[in-house]
């Protein structure tokens, strides 16, 4: 119960943030500030220094400043004597600037949290190439899993991001990808290689479902661990042995094992189960181990009682080789591939039962759901089986090369992705693309921060900056009653040197109201669909 209190807090924190900005700009025009607000409704704390009362009020929702001369009613009733002081008797661009500082703050609030946010990814994942898929372009060039990315055409790489980062610009061109040149370290020479690379194009789909080409290599960061399995009989070993050593060598990657095992060996000791085996070999009997061994990481480790995979035959310790003929050597590549087969499709899975390869063929079960963030329908192959890869090995780490500058450049960055993120989402919304299912009330919000900290400290600041913005652009839409109505308001009054009429104003803040109040409702109503299981208790 204790997480919803960070909820609280991060709501609390966004809305601070955006009156605080109301407040000093009030105070810097010489605007009279009644009362400065966290919540709505009766105030719960209150007190008042100079011509301020400042309150915490019942309703967690939201919060407000309260200015001298401030809506029609407030404007008609200022006295010759408070007109210094009255809002709205200020110059139009002095009260425009009030209006835009809530949300100004929000958004630089943001980029001073993803500041913050920056020191947690000093370190990250060192650019070794944990996995090359065999037939790949990184695999055709000669790239070797364990190298070592140390620059891609000219520029230099320090840790995995760097490599997304450079591939971003080598964008596909009429369908074609143009060649790179990549320069390595080798894992067991330590020898600096340079090998020419021509990616293949490849796509991905981003928050909206929106297909995105880019240029693909062909490696991964994903680290295996020295788990193992056969394509046919060998000594001793198991499917699913994960190899601790081979004479007296530790080994910690699938790649150090394969290294290792290239060379004649005697004695290897393997955690079966939970226990540790030992396991002594002739040389006759390491001749092909290696070259029938393959990684554990597709191995059927756990299948759903009347599940999809099983009602089609497939069993536990059953090894998936391929999909419709094309390889799969990790859990991500068989789902990539499962998720290409359409509805009604044929179907074919190679798999090693019990040392032998066979086939299944099937028609894909397509299930819809819908997703209680985006208000979308996702599609997904209905499946049922898990695979045996242990996604928990430690990644090896690297330092930036330039923490500095990196700290400024991530913060800009994120500020600018989440705001051109939650602007398309908003046009997307408009223009009927994306589901006004989509749209979130306090649950929601409540939900994603109490997520947000369970996860830790650097998820929760990285909600806040994101809140933050979405509260920032939300109040700047030219609705009346929000900040963006009031900015339009005065700035027409600005531009035609003419005062809008007392009653118009009336009426277009009423309407104002109406269509807030409308799509809170809306919200909070999504907001109990979404939730409704959890409301009922099942």
């Amino acid at each position: 119960m204790y997480m919803y209190l960070f909820a609280v807090l991060l709501l609390g924190i966004v809305v601070f943030i955006h009156e605080l900005g109301h407040f000093l700009f009030a105070k810097l025009f010489n605007v009279r500030v009644l009362a400065f607000s966290l919540g709505f409704g009766k105030p719960i704390v209150k007190w008042k220094k100079g011509d301020t009362e400042y309150r915490i009020s019942m309703i967690p929702l939201g919060g407000y400043v309260k200015m001298l001369g401030e809506g029609p009613s407030a404007e008609q009733a200022v006295t010759e004597d408070e007109i210094p002081y009255s809002y709205s008797h200020k110059v139009w661009w002095q009260k425009v600037i009030i209006a835009f500082a809530g949300a100004a703050f929000n958004i630089l609030s943001a980029f001073f949290v993803f500041l913050l946010i920056s020191f947690y990814n000093y370190t990250a994942p060192a650019p070794v190439v944990e996995f090359v898929n065999p037939g790949g372009p990184a695999s055709i060039a000669g790239l070797e899993e364990g190298d070592l990315i140390k620059e891609i055409s000219g520029k230099e790489i320090s840790v995995w991001e760097d490599i997304m980062k450079t591939m971003e610009k080598f964008s596909p061109v009429g369908g074609k990808c143009p060649k790179i040149e990549v320069k390595v370290r080798k894992v067991f020479t330590g020898k600096t290689e340079t090998y020419k690379v021509k990616p293949d194009k490849g796509h991905y789909f981003n928050l909206f479902n929106e297909k995105i080409d880019r240029c693909e290599m062909g490696i991964a960061r994903l680290p295996k661990n020295p788990a193992v399995a056969f394509t046919g009989d060998v000594p001793l070993f198991q499917n699913g042995d994960i190899v601790k050593s081979v004479d007296g060598t530790k080994v910690s990657r699938f790649y150090e094992l394969r290294n290792i095992l290239a060379q004649p060996f005697e004695k290897v000791s393997v955690l079966r189960g939970k226990k540790i085996v030992s396991l002594d070999f002739s040389e006759k009997e390491t001749l092909y181990i290696n070259e029938k061994m393959i990684h554990a990481g597709t191995i059927i480790s756990k299948i759903d009682e009347g599940s999809f995979s099983e009602s089609v035959g497939f069993k536990k310790g059953d090894i998936i080789l391929s999909i419709n003929d094309r390889d799969v050597y990790l859990p991500y590549q068989f789902y990539s591939e499962l998720r290409k087969i359409k509805e009604n499709e044929n179907a074919e899975i190679a798999f090693i039962r019990n040392g032998i390869r066979e086939k299944i063929e099937f028609s894909p079960v397509i299930e819809e759901s819908d997703n209680k963030y985006t208000g979308m329908t996702d599609r997904r192959v209905s499946w049922g089986a898990y695979f045996s890869f242990d996604y928990n090995v430690p990644e090896v780490m690297a330092k930036r090369a330039s923490p500095f500058f990196y700290t400024f450049r991530f913060a800009a960055d994120q500020t600018l992705e989440v705001t051109q993120t939650t602007l398309k989402g908003f046009a997307f919304l408009i223009t009927g693309r994306l589901s006004a299912r989509s749209i979130g009330g306090p649950i929601m919000i409540f939900d994603i921060s109490k997520k947000a900290a369970e996860a830790g400290l650097k998820h929760f600041l990285f909600v806040l900056a994101v809140i933050s913005i979405n509260l920032g652009i939300i109040n700047l839409f030219p609705i009346p009653i929000l900040d963006g109505g009031y900015i339009v308001m005065y700035t027409v009054e600005g531009i035609t040197r003419k005062t809008i009429p007392l009653s118009v104003k009336e009426k277009m803040l009423t309407v104002g109201l109406i269509l807030l109040l409308m799509l809170m409702a809306f919200a909070i109503f999504n907001d109990f669909s979404r939730y409704i299981s959890v409301f009922m208790g099942v």
